[in-house]
């Protein structure tokens, strides 16, 4: 392993920004249903593709990610995570129908997925004893706030109208956390298999 890595926690807090954005995900979009309802027209059942096509897409892919993070390198599936996550979050934003915007969160799901097992496994490897606990246990705390900062987020942004965005700025938000994600990962993650 890479227990004693210099820069883990610089490393830590990347992955955690990056499971932080994933988790919010779930539940951002959920107060600017209404707004998306109205302007793209979409059926009640798109609605709710919108919301289950990312959990779907995300449960689907999880384990698949776990293990491809093992055999192919953590840090190289993180990131094509975040990048891939980055890219389906500008579709959402978009979208011009239902169709488009549960495509684009399938993907942003499946993206998701790459990324998170990549987070506590990672950790195993460049923290050890004590360190590890602490790692461990400021993961479980962000990831405990995520969903109420997501719907916190989502009402905030859809409210502000940023832009003339809408609802739209709910996806357009990931794109400099992904882009930073992405940076700072290449920076200060270390590779491990």
């Amino acid at each position: 392993g890479q227990a004693g890595y210099p820069r883990r926690w610089l490393a830590a807090i990347v992955l955690i920004v990056g499971a932080l954005m994933d988790m919010i995900d779930v539940t951002i979009v959920n107060v600017a249903l209404p707004s998306i309802r109205s302007d793209l027209h979409a059926s009640a059942t798109q609605l709710e593709w919108v919301v289950s096509g990312y959990m779907l897409a995300f449960a689907a892919a999880l384990i698949i990610a776990g293990n491809l993070g093992d055999l192919l390198g953590r840090k190289r599936l993180f990131l094509t995570g975040a990048a891939l996550f980055g890219l389906a979050s500008l579709a959402a934003g978009l979208a011009g129908t239902g169709a488009e915007l549960i495509a684009a969160r399938v993907v942003q799901g499946a993206a998701a997925a790459a990324m998170a097992p990549q987070v506590l496994a990672t950790f195993r490897t460049i923290f050890s004893g004590s360190e590890r606990g602490k790692a461990f246990g400021i993961y479980g705390a962000s990831l405990g706030f995520a969903s109420a900062v997501g719907l916190l987020l989502g009402g905030v942004l859809t409210e502000a109208n940023l832009f003339g965005w809408g609802w739209r700025s709910v996806f357009f938000v990931n794109l400099p956390v992904s882009v930073a994600a992405l940076v700072a990962g290449l920076w200060f993650v270390p590779e491990t298999r």
